[in-house]
């Protein structure tokens, strides 16, 4: 199917997915333009470029993007490592690699990345029963890898978030009885070895995060300040929300970091109760239809690819609005669509692009 016409069939057959992704969009960078202006600019700019690539990728057939995996991964791993040596830090973290004005975090990108190469390896003997143990190896290795060198920048949720989507897949894949016993019990036992481990390895501001979230009232104006801030910001909003000049936690600046990780409460706090329903409405449909995607796609790796996209948008979206009303800690997950960052926006916009191109290509 040629250009122009995916586009108008696109626009004719799925007009509600689309509104969806749009409007999402459209209510992040308003988000941003009651936080500050320029910020709603940049977004728009970034918003702009991701629907290019959103519908660019749509005239791609997926299994063509699959065959591509290895070398995307192994063009992402040389710029996490480039990041590791030389890129740009800022506030405590090297994440960034500069372009002139244009900041890029390649780390976001490996998470679409990886997603790719592990449908490509589990992809493969789709009628065999179970995985072979040396398979799961293999997959943990080209998941550890980026996830040490994210965990370095240090950016802990993206690397659970890589460890998250080989889990899923390894679920979906079916592995073997064994194979999982053995995995389970293994790391019953190691557990408090590890967790030792993984806080000696963790910076302050982790573990102050962890610390925050068991009892963020022990220091309401030091560790706990953020996400005493949120909770007030959500709770504030009301039923009708106070709108987009009134919210007080934004206008009087009591809320750090609000328009990145805390930018669903500053919706909450404009929208209210009403327009937060609203939003996770929109979210969730837009999980229904790649669940719908995954579940009616005949392709076992348009299966695997649809599921493994759906589960990464929505263990975002949950982990984000757990992190701002104080369920979890803070650990630093944009809200798809609506968090400032092009990064995670051309991310996001690329994984439901490629939710649409399994639902136009595959088989359902």
């Amino acid at each position: 199917m040629k250009f122009p016409t995916l586009f108008f069939y696109v626009f004719r057959a799925y007009p509600d997915f689309l509104g969806a992704v749009v409007g999402l969009t459209l209510v992040g960078i308003l988000v941003q333009w009651s936080i500050d202006w320029h910020l709603a600019i940049r977004q728009g700019v970034w918003a702009f470029a991701g629907f290019v690539f959103f519908f660019i990728l749509l005239n791609v057939p997926y299994t063509s993007l699959l065959k591509s995996s290895i070398p995307i991964y192994g063009f992402l791993l040389a710029l996490l490592l480039f990041v590791h040596f030389a890129g740009h830090e800022s506030h405590g973290a090297r994440r960034w690699i500069g372009f002139g004005p244009l900041m890029v975090q390649p780390s976001e990108f490996m998470k679409i990345s990886l997603l790719l190469i592990l449908v490509w390896l589990f992809g493969k003997d789709l009628e065999r029963e179970g995985l072979p143990f040396e398979k799961v190896l293999f997959a943990l290795g080209i998941t550890a890898i980026p996830g040490f060198l994210i965990a370095k920048q240090p950016d802990l949720g993206t690397t659970l978030g890589l460890y998250f989507a080989l889990g899923v897949f390894l679920v979906l894949r079916g592995i073997r009885s064994r194979t999982f016993f053995l995995a389970l019990w293994g790391s019953i036992i190691l557990l408090p070895i590890f967790w030792q481990v993984l806080w000696n390895h963790l910076h302050d501001f982790q573990k102050d995060r962890i610390r925050t979230f068991l009892n963020p009232e022990a220091d309401p104006m030091g560790l706990g300040y953020h996400t005493l801030q949120s909770m007030v910001a959500v709770g504030s909003g009301g039923w009708f929300g106070q709108g987009l000049k009134g919210a007080t936690q934004v206008r009087f600046r009591y809320l750090p970091g609000a328009h990145t990780d805390f930018a669903f409460a500053v919706f909450s706090e404009e929208w209210g109760f009403l327009g937060t329903i609203l939003l996770l409405a929109v979210n969730g449909y837009i999980l229904w239809f790649g669940y719908k995607t995954a579940l009616n796609c005949k392709d076992g790796r348009g299966f695997l690819l649809a599921a493994g996209l759906t589960c990464l948008f929505g263990i975002n979206f949950l982990i984000n609005a757990s992190m701002v009303v104080g369920i979890l800690p803070v650990v630093g997950i944009p809200m798809p669509l609506l968090s400032y960052g092009g990064s995670a926006l051309l991310v996001s916009l690329m994984g439901l692009s490629l939710l649409l191109n399994i639902r136009i290509h595959a088989k359902t």
